[in-house]
């Protein structure tokens, strides 16, 4: 099982507009008034230093409102999903005769989702980007995190091409620059939130997009919530709660009837499997859109104070 530890995300440098480019798209768009309320004041540099101190004194309304201004903000809005940009980037790089050590990594990520296990998906979801600064605040030897990261070797590869020669740099350095963005953007979400902003980097024919986000909750609970656009049975949601170190119940939405056939066809081989890792399935249902937008509401009320969507 992993284990995300909460703590983390407060550690993250991700609040300085010159290093999170989704905070600076958001402060670029926010009105006089909208800056006002985060900040108390009119002054940028007032506005950046509060923001730096947000974690000691910033308030649920300041949050929620760059929560908000973060999820409207119509850049962020229209991002294709972080692994459709992988690919593409992924795609260019293979057209280059001399292979840069990014490719490497990038073919390490997008392995098929029918490979999954869970000791590779915690090292990926470790060396996504999203943990880089936590992990190298933690770390004792931070050099190692460099060959491996994600985002770390995006910023460096970044740097390097700045000034080469190489015939593509600049479709490159667009692709690079986009995924720097999505995960600065999962990253703020992370922090604003107190949770964890996921992707999963996994090739998969079936899905268009999707997303995950895992948050800590009162009385060691954990909420996840996934929701995945598929080509051919449209829209799937689910949400998992975690109780009691074992205990899970899990929510599922669908509008797709042949998909929900599908689904309650293996829901006893998905309890066999969760018992034989000691998860004991408490409960697994299926509700409509409307009581699972409900539920996850109250939840969020009473546990988080709001919802974020990755």
């Amino acid at each position: 099982m992993i284990k995300l530890n909460n703590a983390s995300s407060k550690q993250l440098h991700v609040i300085l507009p010159n290093t999170n480019k989704a905070l600076a798209e958001v402060l670029k768009n926010a009105s006089p008034q909208e800056m006002q309320t985060l900040t108390q004041s009119k002054d940028l540099g007032s506005v950046l230093e509060a923001l730096l101190q947000r974690s000691v004194n910033s308030t649920a309304k300041q949050d929620k409102l760059l929560l908000d201004l973060l999820q409207n903000n119509p850049t962020l809005k229209n991002l294709t999903n972080i692994n459709s940009t992988l690919k593409e980037l992924l795609q260019t790089l293979q057209q280059n005769k001399n292979p840069l050590p990014l490719e490497k990594t990038l073919e390490g990520f997008l392995t098929d989702i029918k490979e999954i296990n869970p000791k590779e998906l915690k090292t990926k979801l470790q060396n996504s980007g999203i943990f880089l600064e936590a992990n190298i605040k933690n770390s004792q030897n931070p050099k190692e995190l460099f060959s491996s990261d994600l985002k770390a070797v995006l910023l460096q590869t970044h740097e390097a091409l700045t000034n080469s020669s190489q015939p593509n740099k600049h479709e490159i350095l667009k692709h690079i620059d986009k995924l720097l963005l999505q995960i600065d953007y999962s990253q703020l979400l992370s922090h604003l939130a107190n949770a964890s902003s996921l992707y999963l980097p996994y090739v998969w024919d079936e899905l268009e997009e999707g997303n995950i986000t895992v948050k800590n909750a009162k009385n060691n609970k954990f909420f996840c919530d996934i929701h995945l656009q598929l080509k051919n049975y449209g829209e799937l949601d689910l949400r998992l709660a975690l109780f009691q170190d074992n205990q899970l119940s899990i929510n599922i939405s669908t509008q797709n009837e042949t998909l929900k056939s599908l689904l309650q066809s293996n829901l006893q081989n998905l309890k066999k499997q969760l018992l034989h890792v000691n998860i004991l399935p408490k409960e697994i249902r299926f509700v409509n859109v409307q009581q699972n937008d409900y539920e996850k509401q109250i939840n969020d009320d009473l546990e988080m104070g709001f919802e974020v969507k990755a």
